[in-house]
């Protein structure tokens, strides 16, 4: 089981519940950084777009003319990159501006904001609660899906097994779910608690104010003749069939999954470039591994300088020579 995002009480009349909350849902992707070759210096690359394109193919897939394809390949050797790093810099371009230095700004106008300091803002998010109120039962129903944020799996904590089944058998059996509300990870919450197959989930809302009005999309059903919507209606049910989720997979992932293990197979893999160490790297960014190599070096040094002291037997003194006197 994954790690819980939430720990508390759920509480329904005088009944309090010990629960955890587990997230249900996740988007998988693959992680990419922005690399670029070691002997060139670049400007950070622009964030890619959120449109998804398909993948060039890799020049290699295709031997060349010629070649047999069952005879072993040398693997390719790949120039060392270096990962790119970002910083906040002045609009000027002079300097760099420390994240601890930057203010958070709302435009209220063109080019006016109002400012406010990281104090400010971290004043005004509540404090994670340890209670999680039921306030009203409701028909599942009468939510429309479009509130739905995110999903999570409430877990009974110790001792809760007992009131945990007791509010899940009472919501199965009443044909309600039920609303309550939290203040988790800086913000206020509304959650919906609905009984699954085997338990409880739990599945934070939008509020109103942030779901688009629907009167923005607002469908013209007076501009579509009656036998085209027949003929619609004749396909949808054509193609009606059960929910099964393991029919879709993230077709993009998969051929960049795909295209990994083939460079990888093939020996396509770049090592990172050694860092100089007379090269600047701002405050804070000093990797936990480079710091523990340098404390074994400068170990060894102090071991290498302490065995270069001639060490005394114990028991034997050293005689000291005076210097001699000069005579005038």
């Amino acid at each position: 089981m994954a790690t819980a995002v939430w720990k508390g009480q759920l509480t329904f009349g005088l009944v309090s519940v010990p629960i955890r909350l587990h997230r249900a849902a996740r988007k998988e992707r693959v992680r990419l950084h922005y690399v670029a070759p070691a002997e060139q210096e670049v400007e950070p690359p622009e964030p890619a777009p959120r449109a998804t394109r398909d993948l060039p193919p890799s020049p290699l897939v295709v031997p060349p003319n010629g070649t047999n394809e069952d005879e072993p390949r040398q693997p390719a050797v790949e120039p060392p990159v270096s990962r790119i790093t970002q910083s906040f810099r002045r609009p000027d371009g002079e300097g760099t501006v420390s994240r601890s230095d930057l203010l958070r700004g709302h435009e209220v106008a063109p080019d006016q904001y109002v400012t406010f300091t990281q104090q400010e803002l971290r004043t005004l998010r509540p404090e994670t609660s340890s209670e999680m109120q039921i306030v009203r039962s409701v028909r599942l129903t009468e939510i429309d899906p479009v509130y739905f944020e995110s999903s999570y799996y409430v877990a009974p904590d110790r001792a809760g097994e007992r009131a945990y089944s007791l509010l899940y058998l009472a919501l199965k059996e009443s044909g309600y779910v039920a609303l309550a509300t939290v203040a988790m990870h800086g913000r206020d919450h509304v959650v919906v608690i609905r009984p699954g197959a085997k338990g409880l989930l739990a599945h934070m809302m939008y509020y109103k104010d942030e779901v688009r009005a629907e009167g923005e999309f607002e469908t013209k059903m007076s501009d579509v003749p009656p036998k085209e919507v027949q003929l619609a209606k004749t396909f949808v049910e054509a193609i009606a069939g059960p929910f099964a989720p393991e029919d879709f997979a993230d077709s993009h992932r998969q051929r960049l999954e795909a295209l990994i293990s083939t460079k990888l197979a093939r020996g396509e893999v770049a090592a990172s470039a050694p860092v100089s160490k007379s090269a600047s790297a701002p405050a804070g960014t000093l990797d936990i591994l480079e710091a523990l190599k340098r404390s074994i070096e400068q170990n060894q040094q102090m071991r290498q300088a302490e065995s270069a002291v001639p060490r005394r037997e114990p028991g034997r003194v050293t005689e000291i020579k005076k210097p001699k006197k000069r005579h005038a």
